[in-house]
């Protein structure tokens, strides 16, 4: 119930991209039919409000008692998602990649068992990964799910930007880097892209100043404060010519 009601305060507050965003993927998860998608990119600048459309997905799915994971490229955006853990962390993805790696995750056990349960899997930050890493759990849920479908046939919402930080590659250049993308791959082209572009920040902010201003003129109205005790006095600070040396 928790869960649930912590969906239903977040869902009040979404902009109309974010409500889109959430129902779209919840039409996908209880109401699916075969012509549907199953993967979605949740594509935004910073401040357009997608780790507030993820806090409102998950506890959607989980309040219903279904398992909803959540996912980030790194350590520091998982700490933003509830419940959120680290890609390396869930996948078992190898350190040391390359076009043909695969998941160190075994079938028939506890963490498997996870992933097959999951009505949906939520990455954040997905820009970050190194494609070799998203192909990686591509095999990785085609294998678990015996489904040759993308990623399984698995309800996947990746999130981020790639204007913001693309995978890191260790003294590699421009065109490495690019080519280590995962937006390079034609497997993105499975994905169903919902566009975030309102700054949910800048509004907050311009609503707490409206607010903030109100509340001074009518502080100022109504009543004068005032507190001898912590009165301002003048005083002088006398000059020391040791200081200055």
């Amino acid at each position: 119930m928790e869960e649930q009601s912590k969906a239903n305060a977040n869902i009040e507050k979404l902009n109309s991209e974010q409500r889109y965003a959430v129902y779209k993927v919840l039409h996908a998860i209880y109401e699916y039919q075969t012509d549907m998608t199953k993967c979605f990119f949740l594509y935004g600048p910073a401040g357009t409000g997608k780790t507030f459309v993820y806090s409102t997905l998950l506890p959607a799915v989980r309040g219903k008692g279904d398992q909803a994971i959540a996912v980030a490229s790194t350590g520091i955006a998982d700490t933003f998602l509830s419940g959120g853990r680290t890609t390396h962390s869930i996948f078992k993805i190898p350190l040391s990649l390359n076009a043909t790696s695969t998941c160190n995750l075994k079938p028939n056990t506890s963490e498997a068992k996870i992933l097959l349960d999951a009505k949906v899997i939520v990455w954040d930050e997905a820009p970050m990964t190194h494609v070799h890493a998203f192909l990686a759990v591509n095999r990785l849920l085609k294998d678990l799910t015996k489904c040759d479908e993308p990623f399984g046939g698995k309800i996947i919402l990746l999130g981020g930007d790639f204007r913001q930080v693309l995978p890191v590659i260790l003294r590699g250049s421009r065109s490495l880097t690019v080519s280590s993308c995962i937006k390079k791959h034609r497997l993105l082209s499975d994905f169903f892209v919902m566009n975030l572009t309102e700054k949910c920040v800048l509004l907050i902010l311009k609503k707490n100043l409206r607010v903030g201003f109100y509340m001074l003129v009518k502080v100022k109205v109504e009543r004068k404060f005032s507190c001898p005790h912590f009165a301002i006095q003048k005083f002088k600070i006398p000059f020391n010519n040791s200081l200055v040396t």
